[in-house]
């Protein structure tokens, strides 16, 4: 473990996969697990009950015995090839100690690190810590606190998209209050010029009419 540790560090490999980008909103997540465990239900059903569209795509593959390591290792390699996902997730129960050294394995922790994909691990208890949490973006210590963890990114973003889009509408309404008080008061002035050209016009009329009567009246009759 000490020599697999002192290699990636030398390497820079450590925290190579730590600098990828995670998206805010991860819901496209490729799984590495053992399909039908424990570790698997808890963190499907944590998922699921979250409500927020999770799309899974897993590799079923074995988590400890014999090949496990060249199976998870081969199965981080497939899918940080892919280029529909947006976090991979590598989970597993916990176990005996000899059982979660399969996650000491370099194979496992270069996978990992050489990942374009960011990489999420829940591997056994609490207190259990592997080569391939040293190296993932992000270590969780359990698989349902790793289904929590792209929960709470995802539901934060959703937070601030709604908290966003109340922002626009706010901005929205309080533009169009705006610009319907300006039209309001530029009808208001058109009405008034309106009004008062009429009247000045009415009145030059009436002048108009006075002064035809007028003349009319001084203008001699014709005689017969």
């Amino acid at each position: 473990r000490d020599q697999v540790m002192q290699r990636l560090v030398a390497e820079g490999l450590l925290d190579a996969n730590k600098r990828r980008p995670l998206s805010p909103i991860p819901l496209r997540v490729g799984v590495v697990t053992s399909v039908g465990t424990a570790a698997w239900h808890d963190f499907h059903q944590e998922l699921q009950s979250s409500a927020l569209g999770f799309a899974l795509t897993v590799v079923d593959t074995r988590v400890q015995g014999e090949m496990a390591e060249q199976m998870v290792a081969a199965a981080i390699t497939t899918l940080s090839r892919r280029i529909d996902l947006d976090v991979l997730v590598v989970i597993r129960g916990g176990g005996a100690r000899t059982d979660l050294a399969v996650f000491d394995d370099e194979s496992i922790a270069r996978a990992i690190a050489t990942s374009p994909i960011p990489v999420l691990t829940g591997i056994g208890h609490e207190i259990d810590r592997s080569v391939a949490d040293e190296v993932a973006h992000t270590a969780l210590k359990t698989p349902t606190a790793c289904a929590g963890e792209l929960i709470a990114i995802a539901t934060r973003y959703a937070d601030l998209s709604e908290a966003a889009f109340a922002a626009i509408v706010r901005q929205s309404q309080l533009a169009l209050t705006a610009a319907s008080t300006d039209l309001s008061e530029a009808a208001h002035r058109i009405a008034r010029r309106t009004h008062a050209a009429i009247e000045r016009a009415d009145e030059r009329l009436s002048t108009r009419v006075d002064l035809l009567r007028q003349r009319a009246l001084r203008r001699p009759l014709p005689c017969w």
